[in-house]
């Protein structure tokens, strides 16, 4: 049987990417940019986004390497002399590479100063994310008398690695970072968004397209519309095969366990075994952890994949923090180059050269910010362990605008199973507010690659994976 490209696409929602299954850890080199397929148009608007090469966020989420635990969060998130607390994703072991982990992470370091701060005190705040605004929230509304609250942000906007854009030139906000809503029984993260009115999409159905045109139902026709139903059993064997072997595995790994890959086709002519496994990565691990599936653990590191229902916002995330930073003393274009903890008081200096005295300092600085330096601290040694041994992900959006769509406006999501592909998932808004954006995701060792790309060779290298999306309509890009 030929190896054959699969596209997946929703008629609902759900995002994914398909990223290189390396057994080392990525290094960025850019690869040669394809011309584009003709027919695929240049776009008359490009937004992307560089959580890599953002110096104040160096990477966009986290992940557990092989060999490594949990127990690396709880260590990066106790706090530190009772001056020192910490928060941001990574310190998340319920929810870590997710918007809701991230806000409990920063409730979670507020309860721990309300319970040792007394009246008077001032507290500082390291970033103005939606862990730092939760905290701040927090404090401003449970802390003790004349407790001051003050947020100090490196970036000219308040956000962090949740990037909301509102101009006239894009029909509707864009998302250069958080999308998603995942794994949420216990959180009440959907209430929250709707009291301050942002909108959300849920997802559907899905469908699998290959590279002559045709379409399959996954999962198949009769069974529950849910993509995850559909692709996690493969990733499950994988997880249960790395159990036993020792020590942990890469998710890698524990798949070539299962080899050979049947190429025979699947229930009702879906994708073969081999194709499922492709899908399953693009789909759901790599661009929910950021992580390739050379480095990710197949063990704990799988265990953290967030899973559920997906809800996809379409109305702004940047409400949420606006809404929790309402009559909070945020200083912008404050970025912190250095904390150090006495006995009595932190000290917070500032890349100006000033420098803030506080009784307490949340720091919520991104993982990618701590392990290159960033940040000058003298922390204890399980700290600095936690701080290096986490891994970093990457995950990078890339979204292109048109007068006109040139792909079938029924799907949602595709998704390719190519292994050549530069940008292998895209989220189609035309079926999702009705307006002709299409939004590319990359992750793990291939957006390394992808973001040293120049805009142009951006678009080129995107574009040329989806000639068998483009139909026999002329469009045009304006």
């Amino acid at each position: 049987m030929t190896r054959r490209t699969f596209l997946i696409g929703a008629t609902g929602l759900t995002a994914a990417v398909l990223a290189a299954c390396s057994d080392e850890r990525p290094q960025p080199s850019p690869e040669p940019t394809p011309a584009p397929p003709v027919g695929a148009p240049r776009p008359s608007g490009v937004a992307r986004s560089d959580w890599l090469g953002d110096s104040f966020s160096r990477g966009s989420s986290s992940y557990l390497p092989v060999g490594e635990s949990p127990r690396l969060r709880e260590d990066l998130a106790a706090p530190w002399r009772d001056r020192l607390f910490f928060a941001g994703e990574a310190t998340s072991t319920d929810a870590p590479s997710t918007v809701h982990g991230a806000l409990a992470s920063g409730e979670r370091a507020a309860a721990e100063i309300l319970g040792v701060a007394a009246p008077g005190e001032r507290v500082v705040i390291v970033g103005a994310g939606i862990a730092g605004a939760a905290a701040a929230r927090l404090l401003v509304d449970d802390g003790p008398e004349g407790l001051e609250v003050i947020v100090l942000e490196a970036r000219g906007r308040t956000g962090g690695r949740i990037h909301t854009i509102e101009s006239g030139a894009w029909p509707g906000p864009v998302e250069l970072g958080a999308q998603w809503v995942r794994s949420i029984a216990d959180h009440d993260l959907l209430e929250r968004l709707v009291r301050v009115g942002v909108e959300i999409a849920i997802a559907d159905a899905a469908l699998a397209l290959d590279d002559e045109g045709a379409t399959r139902p996954i999962p198949p026709a009769g069974q529950p519309p849910s993509l995850e139903a559909a692709l996690l059993p493969v990733i499950a064997r994988a997880r249960a095969a790395a159990e036993t072997v020792e020590p942990d595995v890469a998710l890698a790994t524990a798949l070539a366990l299962l080899r050979p890959w049947s190429e025979d086709p699947g229930p009702d002519g879906g994708p073969s075994e081999r194709q499922t496994i492709a899908l399953a990565l693009a789909a759901l691990v790599e661009p929910r952890l950021g992580a390739a599936s050379g480095v990710l653990s197949a063990g704990p590191g799988l265990d953290e994949l967030a899973l559920g229902a997906e809800n996809l916002v379409t109305g702004g995330w940047a409400r949420l923090v606006d809404a929790l930073l309402d009559d909070v003393d945020v200083q912008l274009s404050s970025p912190v180059t250095g904390v150090a903890v006495g006995e009595d008081s932190v000290s917070v200096r500032l890349g100006v050269g000033d420098s803030f005295s506080a009784d307490r300092v949340v720091l919520t600085a991104p993982l990618g910010v701590l392990q290159q330096g960033g940040i000058d601290l003298e922390l204890p040694a399980v700290k600095d362990s936690a701080i290096a041994r986490l891994g970093v992900g990457a995950i990078e959006t890339i979204w292109l605008r048109y007068a006109e769509p040139f792909w079938d406006e029924e799907a949602a999501l595709w998704v390719l199973a190519d292994p050549e592909a530069a940008v292998p998932l895209w989220l189609n808004l035309q079926a999702v507010t009705g307006e002709p954006v299409i939004v590319g995701v990359v992750a793990g060792a291939r957006a390394i690659g992808f973001g040293a790309l120049g805009e142009e060779d951006a678009v080129t290298a995107a574009l040329a994976g989806l000639a068998p999306l483009v139909g026999a309509r002329e469009p045009s890009g304006d």
